[in-house]
């Protein structure tokens, strides 16, 4: 993982100064897939956005000026690109921020409740001096609520757009030192960039706006084929986040639809498990998940019933088929008193695991209050 990591950051300096650009780019979303992919416990929405946002940069034109392929002739530069280049940037950072407030309007968040925990627990750092009123946390969650709604409309708009902006520093920056959640936050202040016009950026920046400005005449194929791509792209990605509304259960207990929706920092979860395996012989053996796994992949399999089903089939290869699996997962969310989250009565070693239908062996989730 060293190694493939530290091609990575090659990958990314090519896409820094333009090196090569179109190969570098392609490489890093190849290796960052792979990155994600590879690493279901420490799943992340933010992780599955910049996915995203490599994949798209891979049609981006991004390469045709101030890069190296124009400074050793390897591209014909330009200045300018088709607005839409820039457009979809916005319109899926909308689609992510719009989700994110949904998925806050529940009887929890907006009593406080998970935040006023969290803070509970920064109240003896540097800035947990900020943290020491309970109504601290309900004015973050409300805030948070109206920061991920209106950031963006408000960025889009002249009149407010340096407000947006400065309050966009203040939010990324405070979630960074309270949630310590890596570079989402850096990415979402530099992305502002995105909603200045061009002079504006070439004057702060200082940049000559040396290159040619005549755009060729658009090939109707290709106008076609990006039109296509583009409807289909975002059809998925404002379909997906919708899909837990067509499965029973509270998408918050069950995991049904919880993944590429958006949905990061919403509950606070933990669980225990215990597992019972019933051999052949009639005689029984209790399974300590601990001994298989870290720390870390067993609290985040203790809260995810998938994971717990893949468990249950890596215990089934360990014993025979015809053994039978039993577990006990006590799960707290939002800090209730803990329920069982699968029926300890039903058979896991014969249990199924369906893509996009709940199953039978989850249990119902607490009910909002």
């Amino acid at each position: 993982m060293y190694v493939w990591f530290g091609l990575l950051g090659i990958f990314s300096l090519g896409v820094i100064f333009g090196y090569r650009y179109r190969l570098s780019i392609a490489l890093l979303t190849i290796g960052w897939l792979g990155v994600y992919l590879m690493h279901k416990t420490s799943y992340n929405n933010h992780h599955y956005l910049m996915s995203l946002l490599c994949l798209m940069m891979c049609v981006q034109p991004a390469g045709r000026a101030l890069s190296l392929d124009v400074r050793q002739g390897r591209i014909t530069p330009l200045s300018v690109c088709y607005n839409l280049y820039l457009q979809v940037f916005v319109w899926l950072f909308l689609i992510v921020f719009f989700y994110a407030a949904i998925a806050k309007i529940y009887p929890d968040w907006l009593q406080g409740t998970p935040l006023t925990q969290w803070l509970s627990y920064k109240r003896d750092t540097v800035i947990g001096f900020l943290y020491q009123s309970d109504f601290q946390a309900l004015l973050m969650s409300w805030g948070g609520i109206f920061f991920d709604l209106l950031v963006i409309p408000a960025l889009l708009w002249k009149r407010t757009r340096t407000y947006a902006f400065w309050i966009s520093v203040y939010f990324h920056v405070m979630n960074s030192i309270t949630f310590q959640i890596g570079t989402f936050p850096y990415m979402m202040i530099g992305a502002c960039v995105l909603f200045y016009p061009a002079e504006k950026l070439r004057k702060w920046f200082r940049i000559r706006n040396e290159y040619s400005t005549e755009l060729d005449a658009p090939n109707q194929l290709n106008t076609t084929l990006i039109s296509v791509a583009f409807i289909l792209f975002f059809a998925v990605q404002i379909l997906l986040p919708l899909r837990h509304y067509t499965l029973p259960g509270n998408v918050f207990w069950t995991e049904d639809g919880h993944r590429l929706s958006w949905r990061m920092m919403r509950r606070s979860i933990t669980g225990t498990a215990t597992f019972r395996i019933l051999k052949t012989n009639g005689t029984q053996e209790m399974r300590d998940a601990k001994r298989d796994m870290t720390y870390k992949q067993y609290h985040t399999m203790t809260t995810h019933p998938d994971m717990i089903w893949q468990y249950c089939q890596f215990l089934k290869t360990q014993y025979t088929d015809s053994c039978e699996i039993y577990a006990r997962v006590d799960v707290r969310l939002n800090f209730r008193t803990p329920k069982t989250i699968i029926d300890p009565t039903y058979n896991m070693a014969k249990a199924k695991w369906h893509l996009f239908q709940h199953e039978e062996w989850i249990t119902e989730g607490p009910k909002w209050e």
